[in-house]
């Protein structure tokens, strides 16, 4: 018995090391073993075993720790083949190194208990016969003996224990994908339950069905893109041969069911990069297979052999085109897809009707459920509509009968299912994007964090970057663009503002004053360039920097159902107000802008001129080291100007920095210390206030110069 594998074993060894020690036939050789293997495999599949039959270690071929041993072995030999067919076509270093250090050990087992293995496949007949099982047994042997003596010899150095950690995990998580399907009966017998109607075993399917994805998904989202696909080969191949595992008799054996087809598409798909397959598959396999389990055509035992190997061949049809797809081995389909995934259904569905008239004729078939009652017997009222509305055609001695309007309303249904499938892809999408982004984020900010320490040099990250900037804002070459848009809405801006100062900033609508400030309050990004707030650089250290920010927007959006009391105290808790400072502030700027009547009235009762006064009050209870504002007078009654251009006065005198925008030079003039002039996104320059009065030059006239130019 052991000469029988060892003796070609041996004469091929012999002639590889002799004659064929190329790199290239060694590639080569190796893939033919592993098409060998598959092909060996699969062929010792499509047999009935006597091991099958024993129940709870009883009633087989062999005794009940034989058959132990039996089951093991050829479960080790299952994902050894996986293996074997898998690692000539990758380079998968976990792969080869199982072919090396784990292959001669699970060989050995085969060599060890051959002739129970004989026995578990064949009963107590000879050893010498000519069944064709025997040889693929034979030739998968040889050929993954072969395959590991090529790796052995082609062995430069020995693997790292982290190495050979991650073989035998490898190796570990192969294994549930190759358990023989008996294996369950075998060891425990009947569960004494069915995995149908919702009972607890199906519930626990379906939930281990739905979770095994994400888990997959985090374990393998990091691997290159060669292991991405490594590891869908593997489950396809695994997938075909648990469809093989159960021996299916005549017509009715053959893979026509949906979820059947799907296995060997998924294969063809994965080996062969087949798009039309894989997408066929992605928008209607995976909806059949959900189905499938949601509503499985299982009357038998969960651990009778028909009973695991529709849990097998489902799963596996409803996770690999998601799981390709998350991982990025097949792009995101797009909507357009949905027309040739139809048109593809309707050719496969049209067909099965016509075959199960057609086969019908000869045993009982029910190809896609379009023949029996399974479907009506989900949902009563469908009887009536089968059984009222058939048509029957004769040719010869054969009736070909056609459910036709039941048949038709599964159609539709399933195409409806189809679109609502896509909502659901395209909803999934989304959220893998924004989750996407969120990783992108953090990942950005953990390193934003290491460079700010190391620009920081040991500081605490509470301190300012720039510690000569303490006291003012400084923008460096500050440049905005927006989208794909070819002309920067702000363009190599620089400024310094000092504390102290009521500096005024104007241009026209569209000159880039909202765009600076918005950027500058960290609302939008920055395309190039630096701004800091007190020395805190906005992009690098954005929460500190907002801290010291005060912000007046130019719409005054507020949360209109607070009180005007509540929002203020909401923001005060935001910036970590004590509660004595903030009552003090809330009761000062009150009675400042005289809203005594309305502080306790919800916001959505409040005019504008006293929505803008509340966001004010929000934007200074924290008493910020600089006070933004954007259009801070724009549709306010004079007495409502005068209140908030005294606050802004106030404010400075105080040593902060107060910073608005306007285009009325009136306001602006009366009130600043320095303006800038910002026209068509570039600054047309900076002044003095008091200079310009010295030399006669009213800021009017100065910025009509500046615009004259501009659009001249």
């Amino acid at each position: 018995m052991v000469l029988t594998v060892l003796i070609p074993s041996a004469v091929l060894l012999t002639i590889y090391i002799l004659f064929l020690r190329k790199k290239n036939l060694d590639e080569k050789m190796l893939k033919v073993l592993g098409v060998i293997v598959f092909i060996g495999y699969s062929l010792q599949l499509w047999y009935r075993l006597p091991l099958d039959r024993t129940v709870a270690l009883r009633g087989g071929p062999l005794s009940p720790f034989m058959t132990v041993v039996v089951v093991i072995v050829r479960w080790l030999t299952g994902a050894l083949a996986l293996v074997g067919i898998s690692s000539p076509f990758f380079k998968s270093k976990s792969f080869k190194n199982i072919m090396i250090f784990i292959s001669p050990f699970v060989l050995l087992l085969n060599l060890i208990f051959f002739k129970q293995n004989n026995i578990a496949y064949f009963g107590e007949q000879s050893l010498f016969f000519t069944e064709a099982r025997f040889y693929a047994i034979l030739a998968m042997l040889i050929a993954l003996s072969v395959e590991t003596g090529i790796l052995i010899l082609n062995l430069k150095k020995l693997p790292t224990r982290r190495e050979v950690g991650k073989m035998f995990l490898v190796f570990f998580l192969l294994l549930p994908t190759m358990f023989p399907q008996a294996g369950l009966r075998i060891f425990f017998g009947r569960l004494g339950s069915v995995t149908n109607d919702f009972t607890l075993v199906h519930r626990l399917t379906v939930y281990f069905s739905f979770l095994i994805m994400p888990v997959i998904y985090i374990f393998m989202k990091n691997e290159s893109m060669d292991n991405k696909r490594l590891l869908l080969v593997v489950l396809s191949i695994s997938s075909v041969f648990q469809f093989l595992y159960v021996k299916r008799d005549g017509l009715a054996g053959l893979p026509f069911h949906l979820c059947n087809t799907a296995l060997f598409l998924m294969l063809i798909s994965f080996v062969f990069n087949s798009k039309s397959t894989f997408y066929f598959n992605y928008f209607v396999n995976v909806l059949g297979a959900l189905c499938a389990i949601i509503l499985p055509n299982i009357s038998e035992d969960a651990f009778t052999l028909g009973s695991v190997g529709f849990w097998y061949n489902h799963i596996y049809a409803f996770i690999l085109p998601i799981l390709a797809v998350a991982l990025g081995v097949f792009p995101r389909p797009v909507f357009k897809m949905m027309r040739s995934a139809i048109l593809i259904f309707t050719i496969y569905f049209v067909s099965m009707m016509i075959v199960n008239a057609w086969f019908n004729n000869y045993t009982k078939v029910d190809y896609f459920f379009l023949y029996s009652d399974f479907l009506a017997r989900k949902f009563p009222f469908a009887h009536d509509i089968r059984d009222n509305n058939i048509l029957y055609f004769t040719g010869g001695d054969l009736v070909f009968k056609f459910y036709w309007l039941y048949n038709l309303l599964i159609y539709i249904g399933f195409i409806i299912l189809m679109f609502l499938a896509w909502a659901v892809y395209d909803y999934l999408f989304k959220v893998a994007d924004a989750h996407g982004a969120l990783r992108m984020k953090l990942k950005k900010d953990r390193m934003d964090i290491l460079q700010l320490r190391k620009e920081l040099r040991g500081r605490p990250l509470t301190e300012p970057l720039n510690l000569e900037g303490v006291n003012m804002i400084k923008i460096e070459n500050f440049t905005k663009i927006y989208g794909n848009a070819k002309k920067p809405a702000v363009e190599d801006f620089s400024l310094e503002v000092y504390s102290g100062e009521v500096f005024g900033f104007i241009g026209h609508n569209g000159a880039g004053k909202s765009t600076t400030i918005k950027s500058l309050v960290g609302i939008q990004s920055i395309t190039s360039g630096r701004m800091e707030i007190a020395g805190y650089d906005i992009a690098k250290q954005p929460i500190e920097a907002k801290l010291r920010i005060g912000y007046v927007s130019d719409n005054h959006a507020v949360y209109e159902r607070l009180t005007g009391r509540e929002y203020i105290n909401y923001v005060a808790d935001l910036y970590l107000v004590p509660q004595e400072e903030r009552d003090e502030r809330i009761e000062k700027y009150v009675r400042m802008f005289n809203l005594e009547h309305a502080i306790d009235n919800e916001i959505k009762s409040y005019s504008h001129g006293m929505r803008q006064k509340i966001v004010v009050i929000a934007s200074l209870i924290h008493n910020p080291k600089v006070w933004i504002l954007d259009e801070p007078l724009t549709g306010l009654d004079p007495m409502s100007s005068y209140q908030i251009k005294k606050c802004m006065r106030e404010h400075a005198d105080n040593g902060n920095i107060v910073f608005f925008s306007s285009h009325v030079i009136e306001v602006v003039e009366k009130i600043c210390d320095r303006i800038a002039i910002i026209s068509d996104g570039k600054l047309q320059g900076i002044y003095r206030l008091d200079d310009l009065k010295e030399e006669g030059i009213s800021l009017e006239e100065l910025y009509m110069r500046h615009a004259k130019e501009q659009w001249a």
